[in-house]
């Protein structure tokens, strides 16, 4: 999370508040419409405070995620006994929650909140990025040992392939993506 490095001390209750109007901003007209000038006029407190905690709107968007007090949906991986279908739905799923603006444009905040700063990236990472990435391991390990899948597959790089089909997804708004099945079928070397 963003701390001052100088200046007086993080009051605790102007940093409450700040984070507090935040989330209402962001809830009532999503992330993309969430400006500095309207977090400080909602919380009474001046822009050059919040500057001086956060360098971004995307780091204030962190410090609600990493705090749970705004949340990206949870889409677990499923185990109906067919793995190419639970990974083709689980992908789907991510896809029709991308395909809302708010989602998207929180998702953009986050990949720049940790593209600006390694620890934040590191806290999203061990909240959100992670734990997907483990149960796709998981369920792939459960697809090998049931003979779904090739015993010679690496399973983090099939993971690391369906998250960066995700966060490409992310970032390029517009752009023809595959469709999840046949991301997955290429995956599954189908």
């Amino acid at each position: 999370m963003a701390e001052a490095t100088r200046g007086r001390p993080r009051s605790e209750k102007a940093r409450r508040a700040i984070l507090t109007a935040a989330r209402d901003l962001i809830t009532e007209s999503g992330y993309s419409e969430l400006t500095i000038q309207a977090i400080a006029a909602r919380s009474g407190s001046g822009r050059q405070t919040i500057y001086r905690w956060w360098s971004s709107k995307a780091l204030i968007a962190a410090d609600l995620i990493l705090e749970g007090e705004l949340t990206l949906p949870a889409q677990p991986v499923r185990d109906t006994g067919s793995l190419e279908r639970d990974l083709t739905e689980w992908l789907e799923g991510i896809a029709n929650a991308m395909a809302d603006a708010n989602v998207a444009s929180l998702m953009r905040a986050l990949i720049t909140a940790a593209s600006d700063d390694p620890e934040e990236a590191k806290l999203l990472y061990s909240m959100s990025t992670g734990p997907y990435h483990q149960g796709i391991v998981e369920r792939l390990k459960q697809g090998k040992a049931s003979g779904q899948l090739r015993e010679s597959t690496d399973e983090n790089a099939v993971a690391d392939a369906l998250i960066g089909t995700v966060l490409f997804g992310a970032l390029t708004a517009g752009a023809r993506t595959s469709t999840p099945a046949s991301v997955v079928n290429v995956l599954m070397g189908r």
